[in-house]
């Protein structure tokens, strides 16, 4: 590639194509690495390894976090922190500017949810209104896509993947493929019993638009069948996140599907069967399934009356 043979070893965009060309990645981790590697040389115009120090990324870093969230700066650090192991590894440079530098102390957020009302709320709109918005076109499909998206607990990268061939409608059950998946893992998903019903009217009005079956290499939530104004021949992440986006517009709520995924997770993991979420979120770590588990505040309250009472204070004027 010409980029390759013009760029010094120590580029960062050159060390960085050496390290993807190596690594079997996802495209979307690709793009994260990119955009990494881009950001550094627009904000810093620093981009040689050999002359980056840990000042710069501390000064980058404190310029950055006056914009963006530390979890945002603490991904793209690690992203930098493997490019530049990899050139330390190959002996390009003597040390890693970007281990140096400590990640960036989250907050402990809560996991965004949506109220159970406000997503009954989207359906009825989507159920009722014909709208003017292409993008929630046809609303029926979109209504499909929501309570998909909340019975399955899938992420939203994962629904464009899902092809006819991995949905059994008489076994209750869908595969997702490790090509769709965050970490890489093969596995069944059950099919709750609320949405058979809308995946067997989505496989008619899909039969009906093809003038034939679905072949099983093919799209089941492909959006495009039924909405002609889609540039795509299948259904796209940003086609999902612009729906969401109208979506939360009409409802003045945000909804997406990040958090559609948190709203089942956090009413599920009160039942105690944390094994069991985890294996529907398809974590590798239990621990991520457990930001999930929140102690009931009555039970709290009931805890903390096990302790020995005070003598109340006088009031005086």
């Amino acid at each position: 590639m010409p980029l390759m043979k013009t760029l010094p070893r120590t580029h960062l965009k050159r060390v960085l194509q050496d390290y993807l060309r190596i690594r079997l990645l996802k495209p979307d981790t690709i793009d994260c690495y990119q955009d990494a590697v881009r950001r550094w040389i627009d904000d810093t115009g620093l981009d040689d390894l050999k002359v980056i120090t840990a000042d710069d990324v501390i000064d980058w870093r404190n310029r950055l976090l006056t914009r963006i969230a530390r979890t945002t700066w603490n991904k793209e650090r690690r992203h930098l922190r493997a490019v530049a192991n990899y050139a330390l590894k190959q002996s390009l440079i003597e040390a890693n500017p970007f281990v140096e530098v400590p990640a960036a102390p989250e907050p402990g957020r809560l996991p965004k949810t949506v109220a159970i009302d406000v997503v009954n709320a989207g359906l009825t709109l989507l159920s009722k209104s014909s709208g003017t918005s292409h993008s929630m076109s046809p609303r029926w499909f979109w209504g499909i896509v929501v309570r998909a998206l909340y019975f399955t607990g899938i992420r939203r990268s994962q629904l464009p993947g899902i092809r006819w061939g991995e949905l059994n409608l008489p076994g209750r059950s869908l595969l997702l493929r490790y090509q769709t998946s965050k970490t890489f893992r093969e596995k069944y998903l059950p099919i709750h019993d609320d949405l058979v019903a809308d995946l067997e009217y989505l496989y008619q009005r899909t039969c009906e638009v093809l003038g034939r079956t679905p072949r099983p290499e093919e799209q089941v939530f492909n959006g495009t069948l039924f909405n002609p104004r889609y540039q795509s021949d299948e259904l796209t992440r940003d086609q999902i996140s612009r729906f969401f986006q109208a979506l939360s517009e009409e409802l003045g709520q945000k909804v997406s599907a990040h958090r559609l995924r948190h709203t089942m997770a956090t009413h599920l993991a009160p039942t105690g069967q944390i094994r069991s979420l985890q294996e529907v979120l398809g974590h590798t770590n239990v621990k991520t399934t457990m930001i999930y588990v929140h102690p009931d505040l009555e039970q709290l309250n009931a805890f903390l009356g096990h302790l020995p009472g005070l003598r109340p204070m006088g009031r005086s004027c």
